[in-house]
């Protein structure tokens, strides 16, 4: 089998090469442009040649959207991302498919995609935000299109999706933190939101405490997974980054929830056998799922007439506390198991813009 190569005006070089006959007698040939040397091109193409005569090449001359996002899902994502990621991942196809699927996967270009982001914003009321995470995925799976030379170019490299809106973070103010707590004190998550605002763990960091990661004569907390649904199942994981496994000291209130908690789970066992090994969990010894920590929380809130926040809003009340006391950003940035100290100043600059200020009333009387 030989397949031809071509130099273009623009001096790169083109390879045309006969795939097959379809069912209705049509020779098909794959092409593939933009190679800078003749070399490449005729490297380019003998690979081609090798994968026809081996059966081994796909073509995507009827491939649709649909036909490959289902493909890519339970190929890169399934096997390389994080169950939560491989999740969202689904969720985010589900648009694609929904306003794409029909389209030939080769026949995609910018102006499709452009009309497509317009109408995730109109017609599906998604946040711009939102629509730049969508963006991303997709670039992200038809630059595997093009690597698996189901494409020549991604056209997401030529489309501009939204600018990206400002989310302003909400929190508990430091004065506000206690007289919420206490409103919450008899609830059945109050130990979760207490340590939440109490050490800035994120939820499922809290829900996968063990007993054996909680030192009482020193004061620490061991962070070193997180408990994630996967497949229906909860399941203890290792964290995110390295960052993320850490230790975080203890206040004498966080103290003495956890004693509080210890002798509770010690009462249970002596009186129903049943030995307690996560800190936070139901009284038959299961551990709370974090989703359900998170979406109840939000219940609690409207029960109690409380401003409406996220439960990982939590981890920013404690940071922005910490931050308003004047707390070293190091420690808070070890605390919180961010990758960087600048990375913490930046998710908080609106402490640091507050802290400035007080800092700058000082010198009003000298400038």
């Amino acid at each position: 089998m030989r397949g031809s190569i071509k130099k273009e005006k623009n001096g790169t070089y083109t390879y045309c090469v006969y795939v097959r006959t379809d069912e209705n007698g049509k020779k098909k040939y794959k092409r593939k442009r933009g190679f800078r040397t003749k070399k490449e091109c005729e490297i380019a193409l003998a690979d081609i040649i090798t994968q026809i005569e081996k059966g081994t090449l796909v073509t995507n001359d009827q491939m649709t959207i649909k036909e490959y996002m289902d493909y890519w899902l339970e190929t890169y994502p399934k096997n390389n991302c994080a169950p939560r990621t491989y999740i969202r991942y689904t969720e985010f196809a589900r648009d694609i498919i929904n306003f794409l699927g029909h389209y030939k996967l080769s026949k995609v270009n910018p102006l499709i995609l452009q009309k497509f982001y317009e109408d995730l914003i109109h017609e599906r009321n998604l946040s711009n935000n939102t629509v730049i995470k969508v963006h991303r995925m997709l670039h992200l799976a038809l630059k595997h299109a093009v690597k698996w030379q189901l494409m020549n170019t991604n056209p997401c490299e030529l489309v501009d999706p939204p600018k990206a809106t400002e989310i302003k973070m909400k929190y508990w103010a430091p004065d506000e933190i206690n007289f919420y707590l206490d409103i919450l004190k008899d609830e059945f998550l109050y130990p979760v939101v207490f340590l939440a605002v109490h050490t800035g763990c994120r939820v499922g960091e809290l829900c996968a405490i063990k007993w054996e990661d909680v030192d009482l004569i020193n004061g620490t907390l061991s962070i070193n997974k997180t408990l994630q649904r996967i497949d229906g199942k909860l399941t203890l994981k290792e964290p995110k980054t390295k960052n993320s496994s850490r230790t975080v000291t203890l206040l004498d209130n966080t103290m003495k929830l956890l004693k509080d908690t210890k002798k509770q789970h010690m009462e249970r066992k002596l009186k129903y056998g049943i030995d307690l090994e996560f800190v936070l969990c139901w009284e038959d010894g299961r551990p709370i799922d974090p989703h359900y920590a998170s979406s109840n929380f939000r219940k609690l809130l409207k029960k109690h007439n409380i401003p409406k926040i996220r439960f990982h809003d939590l981890r920013h009340t404690h940071a922005t506390l910490l931050l308003s006391l004047g707390i070293n950003p190091k420690v808070i940035s070890d605390r919180l198991g961010h990758s960087t100290v600048a990375f913490t100043l930046d998710t908080y600059s609106h402490v640091n813009i507050k802290m400035q200020k007080d800092e700058m009333e000082k010198a009003k009387n000298f400038l």
